[in-house]
């Protein structure tokens, strides 16, 4: 059976970003099942498998903007260390998660410290990289009467 609309699909994967970073793998918790064409997984992935029998393999690679988008210049800011816990040891290159006075996370990565300043790079980690996927067809089936009726798979 070939994967099309309301079948039921189950996918093992990995997914790297160009620089090798492994940002998410089905190798710890097994083959991810899904309900195909109900967009339950990344639409580029979907499209991928789209067509294709239990052992077959797809690969692909996404530009920036079709995943994790560009890096943009703007999201380097520079902000007073006042500003952040007294308590936070900042390393240049780490990342780090803060509460903002307006109880916001901010996520950031510090670019350098420069006296009482420290230059912040707000940009998500896979900003700017290609990312590559690789997934493996374990099996496909027809959806049952309930799974189709549910539009998901239990």
């Amino acid at each position: 059976m070939r994967i099309a609309k309301d079948t039921v699909v189950s996918l093992e994967y990995t997914a790297q970003l160009q620089d090798g970073t492994v940002i998410d793998s089905t190798d710890a918790c097994g083959p991810v099942t899904y309900l195909h064409g109900n967009e339950q997984i990344f639409p580029a992935l979907e499209r991928a498998v789209e067509g294709l029998e239990a052992g077959a393999v797809a690969e692909l690679r996404l530009a920036p903007a079709e995943s994790y988008g560009e890096r943009r210049r703007e999201l380097e800011r520079r902000m007073w260390r006042a500003q952040l816990p007294a308590d936070l040891r900042l390393v240049v290159g780490e990342r780090y998660a803060v509460k903002a006075s307006d109880g916001r996370r901010l996520v950031f990565r510090v670019v350098g410290i420069e006296g009482d300043e420290v230059i912040a790079d707000f940009n998500s980690p896979a900003a700017g990289q290609e990312l590559h996927i690789t997934a493996k067809v374990v099996a496909v089936r027809a959806a049952s009467a309930d799974e189709l009726r549910r539009g998901t798979v239990r």
